[in-house]
């Protein structure tokens, strides 16, 4: 029987464990990259609903002795869930500082805190936590159980209908504006967050939003099609995404714009072409081993792959291997401290960090455009300088990146692994770091 040639032969199929590997790592990386994202968003929403006086456990035990936990609400209610010992929500509660701190009494605000029962959805209890009225008129608000008593006939949605105005709670004798003012104070913190709950941000689409998706599609014709092999395409491609991304719009992916989002919210009705863009260089490597982005649309990989031409191949500089091993390094320390920043909440401007702020000619720092320069600079001699070797936005994009059959877990793995455990360790401990540093 005549064999066949080889070039006719089939390919032979994958092996299942190499599969299995691949998937696996794959969802390694994605897991990785979305809990830290997570671990971010934890963080700032718990900044936002506790504010600078967290409500602490002792505080609701005395209104609810079942008490155990608390687990902070992501919703628009911007509260606490309260736990007992089977992790059973039994109740919820809000404060009304700092939402409400606009609302005076006599001299000053009060933060009152509000307990709900789970079972009735009524006001369980209040407690006034700290005030800057007067010290005696808060005092006899505190001692009138009358008033407080008064809000166990109110649930969540009836104390934002309530009609103040009309008497349908009563100040205390001789501290009404004092009692009253605890009263605003809590129906405009329920009504603040039913207010945040029913907005809806109108779905904005412009002619940039077409433009950035146009060029998001581009890139991906050009990487999968076979486009990719018309040359001058792709070079007019980069030419035209390095000016209009690079100086006309400014719309480069940064960590700047990732620790935004990660911190308040994705701003796909907004910024939808952006979103999509974003979406495009984070999915498509980790779906297809293309790293789209960085090769066809950062305006900064670009003139770096035009600037590496000016000098034949054969004079560029022989980096010594243990040498590249160590600035292959830099990015993920990038990556740690701008972690730090984020968490520390540390007053510094992570557009600083990446060369890309100094695209947007006007409003540049001084730490981007000499980012910028020196990468350009070395790439002259050294291939894509400060991709390989500075940009901590393009390392993500280099993580998710799958690699197919031939993956296993490297290096970036176990670093990603812990850079996820210095998130959590940052999202429950970074206050008192703070503390410590400023002592």
């Amino acid at each position: 029987m005549t064999e066949l040639p080889l070039a006719s032969q089939p390919a032979p199929r994958p092996r299942p464990a190499s599969q299995l590997r691949s998937f696996s790592l794959k969802l390694y990386r994605i897991t990785i990259l979305l809990l830290i994202v997570w671990l971010i968003r934890d963080y700032y929403i718990r900044i936002r609903v506790q504010g600078q006086a967290p409500i602490e456990l002792r505080e609701v035990k005395e209104i609810l002795p079942q008490a155990e936990a608390l687990s902070v609400d992501h919703s628009d209610r911007m509260g606490l869930f309260i736990l007992d010992r089977n992790n059973q929500t039994i109740g919820y509660a809000i404060r009304t500082s700092p939402i409400s701190d606009e609302i005076i009494g006599y001299c000053g605000p009060t933060d009152t805190l509000i307990v709900f029962g789970q079972k009735t959805g009524k006001v369980s209890g209040l407690a006034i936590r700290s005030s800057g009225d007067t010290t005696s008129h808060v005092n006899d608000v505190r001692a009138n159980q009358y008033f407080r008593d008064r809000w166990k006939e109110y649930s969540w949605d009836q104390i934002a209908k309530l009609d103040l105005e009309q008497g349908e709670i009563e100040g205390v004798s001789g501290a009404t504006m004092t009692s009253m003012g605890l009263a605003y104070a809590i129906r405009h913190r329920i009504r603040y967050s039913q207010k945040q709950a029913q907005a809806i941000t109108p779905f904005r689409f412009e002619f940039k939003d077409t433009v950035l998706i146009m060029f998001a599609t581009g890139a991906c014709l050009l990487t999968f099609t076979r486009l990719k092999r018309i040359h001058w395409l792709r070079k007019l491609f980069k030419i035209a995404a390095f000016i209009y991304l690079g100086f006309i719009t400014g719309d480069l992916l940064a960590e700047s714009l990732f620790a935004g989002w990660a911190k308040y919210a994705v701003p796909w009705r907004q910024l939808s072409g952006l979103v999509l863009l974003a979406g495009t260089a984070i999915l498509i490597p980790w779906s297809t081993r293309r790293n789209v982005y960085c090769q066809s649309l950062c305006p900064h990989g670009t003139a770096q792959e035009f600037l590496g031409r000016l000098i034949p191949h054969r004079k560029k500089w022989k980096i010594r291997p243990d040498v590249k091993r160590a600035l292959r390094w830099i990015p993920g320390l990038l990556l740690a401290l701008i972690l730090i920043i984020i968490f520390l909440r540390l007053p510094v401007d992570l557009a600083e960090l990446e060369a890309f702020d100094a695209y947007l000619l006007t409003s540049a720092g001084i730490a981007s455009i000499v980012i910028a320069l020196s990468g350009l600079i070395a790439s002259i001699f050294v291939p894509q300088a400060y991709c390989h070797f500075g940009c901590p936005t393009g390392t993500i994009f280099e993580f998710v990146r799958s690699h197919g059959r031939a993956d296993h877990f490297g290096k970036s793995d176990f670093v990603a692994g812990l850079f996820l455990i210095m998130a959590l360790i940052l999202n429950q401990y970074a206050e008192v770091i703070q503390q410590l540093l400023l002592q």
